[in-house]
């Protein structure tokens, strides 16, 4: 025995030593390889935050600069909206100083945001507004505002940089626009707005500790910032800011975004920025990094920590290998018994244990492998594979052993047949090894037909859910980060008219109107929060009925909290809605029933009058019971109205639902009076209708559109009109693919029969030339006269050089000679225009700019002559 241990004992010893050094090893890789993966992880992590500052920032940056924009507008929209009424009051010819202050008071109470709304003279003396009273009056000529006011010829609003008013002391930003009477220059309109105005918007936000939100001019003066928890102060109209912010600027001067330190408090942030469109204002938005990324520490440190403890578990368990490997090359001796005890296993091992070699035949099994087959060991012992194989036959079988390889390993599902014929789904894991030259498939088979019929109950569970799911009452649906439609149930399908929806489809596209911007605003909410409150919309797809539908959505979001989809619920609520406006409308029409005497009320049965209020009698000038049995044909001032409204009020008022429109009635006298009519059905033979007299309101409104959208002199279109149509036919220019020329007119010499014969004549002159201007042009397109001597033309549509022969009519037309009262000789004009072509462009303004700048070129080049602008794949012509 002595001799036989000792040798046992050096054989151990070697294995023992290479054991070591091998675990060793395996310890240092696998810490090397901790640690690139936590620094992989951490990278990636990173990336995901900063882009998901980015996004946050960029959409508060969006919201910020729309408000700012939208604060800018309100404050331009009443400037341009006061100076036509200076210009109609009479400014500039003798208006009284009262009403003109009174307009400037009325126009401020608009502007919540404005600190002063104030009107200076061609001088700059600031003569009216809210002024200081008892205070010398302020001078503002010296403000580079009001300079560029005086040079002015674009009708861009002037923008000043943060400015010291003279009159309260306070920073504020100037919004000013030229008033010009009679073609001279009269003076600046022009509005304040404190700096901490826009800082007081910024509130609006939840922004978290040391997150800022900043307004700078286009050339970087500092207007207003807001960041809470920050005590630090920046003068208005710094410029100083990050190198960061300097470079991306050159590089994007619209938008952006960095990450850089404030030099202002030294704060470290990722910045959004965005032009303010349309206005010289840049916003930025800036979340606080050190809050921001306070959740990536905390994951850093966790995964050091998890990263170290697994090492330590590795070195323990390598110990332990270690000891163990050192033990078992002391059992050497053990390992004949150890492979009888490992037989005796294998026969009562749970699963089917079996070995085949390389030809498929069973070698040996476990117990509980025959027994799954239903037979015994000695009568599956030696058998091939495709004796029990349900779905193989032997010659597949070889063919798939031949390219079996050491080490290969699979786990399929097959079935096998057992020796009673029944067929069972079997789970089988394989695993090839070669020993001592042989090689030989080791598998473990584990009967799962049970398993199979329950996942089969389970697939069929889950085909009634999905059915109850697509077959609900109410619709279910799911949007990604980009509001597109995910998956859609098929009742929401139905209502959208049936036509499958495509995956690029955004939810939004299927609404109108008010809808699809209260859509929009509750999406965003959903993307920044958990759950969006609950919204009414009405849906809207082609081809299907529209719908009032209820929605409420949550957000599904992955474990770094960023929006991956919605999940909402979407109700039908049109009955809901249509009895909502039933009732409404009938609690309207009680009411004016017993509380008004204005309005004329009748009941009608067949047509036949039976029952009308003393309203009704004086409003058609009938003396009392005069209308009685009254055919309700006579009541209309035209027969045709009568019968135009009987059939669209049939359509409606045999749903149940209300009529109402605008008709003329015939008044005792013969005179006509229009009235706002609506009826509702009472039975299958009566109707109840009242009428409210809106003559004088019809008078007054086509008076006040006209007055709104016409120049008072030559009763052409003026500028708000021009735009609008100007907007119109460039829509319908790019839909048809034909082009639209923008003519800028100015007449050559009128100055001279101004200042000659005085404004009358003037005034009379350019009238003439209107009507000239109107009968020189096609039915198609617009003259209007937008200041002095100024007409613009909108030629649509044009192909080519259609426009040359409309111009030289016009040019003709302008140059004949006219008389004048208090001149002996007939005068006579000329006419300088520029030309701008759209060539498939939308923006009104530019057209307008471009067309102003030929005009000037062509009356710099010599007068009296058509000049075409400068235009994308265009070149100067001059005719």
């Amino acid at each position: 025995m002595a001799e036989k241990s000792a040798p046992l004992s050096l054989r151990a010893e070697r294995p023992g030593r290479r054991l070591g050094t091998l675990l060793m090893g395996s310890n240092a890789l696998f810490a090397a390889l901790l640690c690139g993966l936590v620094m992989w992880v951490l990278s990636s992590s990173r990336q995901n935050h900063e882009e998901r500052a980015r996004t946050t920032a960029e959409s508060l940056v969006a919201v910020t600069g729309a408000n700012v924009g939208s604060e800018l507008g309100l404050i331009d929209a009443v400037l341009r909206m006061t100076l036509d009424d200076l210009l109609r009051s009479g400014f500039g010819s003798g208006a009284a100083d009262e009403g003109i202050q009174r307009l400037l008071d009325e126009r401020r109470s608009l502007l919540e945001g404005a600190e002063g709304f104030r009107l200076a003279d061609e001088k700059g003396s600031v003569r009216w507004g809210n002024l200081e009273a008892g205070a010398p009056v302020a001078d503002i000529s010296h403000r580079a505002f009001f300079q560029q006011a005086r040079q002015a010829t674009s009708g861009d609003p002037i923008v000043s940089r943060p400015v010291v008013s003279q009159i309260s002391g306070n920073w504020v930003i100037v919004i000013a626009r030229p008033l010009a009477a009679n073609g001279q220059f009269a003076g600046v309109l022009y509005a304040t707005i404190r700096v901490d105005h826009f800082a007081q918007l910024f509130h609006r936000y939840e922004l978290g500790e040391r997150d800022a939100i900043t307004l700078r001019t286009r050339d970087l003066r500092f207007v207003a910032w807001m960041s809470p928890g920050n005590e630090v102060r920046v003068e208005v109209g710094s410029t100083q800011v990050s190198d960061e912010l300097r470079a991306t600027l050159a590089t994007n001067p619209a938008s952006g975004v960095y990450t850089a330190t404030s030099a202002a408090d030294g704060v470290e942030r990722t910045v959004a920025y965005r032009e303010v469109q349309g206005w010289p204002f840049i916003v930025f938005a800036g979340l606080n990094n050190q809050h921001f990324f306070q959740p990536l520490a905390q994951e850093a440190r966790m995964l050091c920590l998890l990263a170290g403890l697994m090492w330590l578990l590795s070195c323990a368990a390598a110990f332990v290998v270690y000891r163990l490997g050192l033990r078992e090359l002391g059992t050497l001796r053990a390992l004949e018994a150890q492979s009888r005890r490992t037989q005796i296993l294998l026969r009562v091992a749970g699963d089917g244990i079996h070995i085949l070699d390389r030809q498929g035949h069973l070698v040996e099994m476990s117990d509980s492998f025959a027994q799954m087959h239903r037979s015994s060991r000695e009568g599956l012992q030696g058998r091939h594979v495709s004796s029990w194989d349900a779905n193989q036959n032997e010659a597949a079988i070889r063919a798939w052993l031949s390219k079996v390889r050491d080490g290969d390993r699979q786990r399929v599902e097959v079935q096998h047949r057992r020796a009673d014929g029944q067929v069972i789904d079997v789970d089988l894991h394989w695993h090839a090894v070669d020993i001592d030259g042989q090689l030989l498939i080791f598998g473990s088979a584990r009967d799962i037909t049970d398993r199979q019929r329950l996942l089969q109950s389970l697939e069929e569970s889950g085909a009634r859910i999905r059915d109850l799911y697509d077959h609900a009452p109410c619709g279910y649906f799911s949007l990604d980060a980009e509001g597109c439609v995910v998956h859609i149930n098929a009742t929401l399908q139905q209502w959208l008219g049936g036509t499958p929806v495509e995956s690029h489809t955004r939810f939004s596209d299927l609404l109108q109107g008010a809808s699809r911007l209260r859509f929009h605003d509750h999406f965003i909410v959903l993307t920044l929060q958990e759950q969006a409150p609950e919204i009414e919309v009405e849906l809207a797809p082609p081809g299907a009925a529209r719908r009032f539908v209820r929605i409420n959505a949550t957000a599904v979001r992955d474990a770094q909290g960023n929006f991956l989809m919605s999940r909402t619920v979407a109700i039908d609520v049109t009955a809901q809605h249509q009895a909502l406006q039933q009732v409404q409308t009938l609690l309207h029409d009680q009411s004016a029933m017993l509380n008004s005497d204005l309005v004329g009320m009748v009941k009608l049965r067949d047509r036949t009058i039976t029952w009308k209020n003393a309203a009704m009698e004086r409003m058609l000038g009938h003396a009392p019971g005069e209308l009685d049995g009254a055919q309700v044909q006579d009541l209309y001032a035209h027969g045709q109205d009568h019968r135009n409204v009987e059939n669209a009020a049939a359509l409606r008022l045999d749903r149940g639902q209300n009529f109402r429109t605008d008709v003329r009635l015939q008044h005792k006298s013969g005179d006509a009076i229009w009235v706002d009519l609506s009826g509702v059905r009472l039975s299958d033979r009566e109707t109840f209708w009242m009428a409210v007299d809106i003559s004088a309101a019809k008078r007054a409104h086509e008076q006040i559109t006209h007055v709104a959208f016409h120049d008072a002199l030559t009763q052409l279109p003026n500028r708000l009109l021009l735009l609008d149509r100007l907007r119109q036919a460039l829509a319908a220019a790019q839909r048809a693919g034909h082009g639209v020329a923008v003519c800028f007119a100015d007449l050559d010499g009128f100055k001279a029969v101004n200042d000659q014969l005085g404004h009358e004549a003037g005034d009379q002159l350019l009238v003439e030339l209107a009507g000239r201007v109107r009968g020189s042009i096609r039915a198609s397109d617009t003259a209007a006269r937008i200041g002095g001597d100024e007409f613009v033309l909108v030629l649509t549509p044009v192909a080519g050089d259609e426009w040359r022969a409309v111009l030289d009519r016009l040019m003709q037309a302008a140059c004949q000679p006219v008389q004048l009262p208090g001149s002996q000789a007939p005068v006579q004009v000329g006419m300088s225009i520029g030309v701008a072509l759209s060539r498939g462009r939308l923006d009104a303004q530019e057209l307008l700019a471009e067309a102003d700048a030929a005009m000037l070129q062509a009356k710099r080049s010599g007068k009296h002559r058509v000049q075409l602008a400068q235009g994308p794949q265009a070149a100067k012509s001059t005719i």
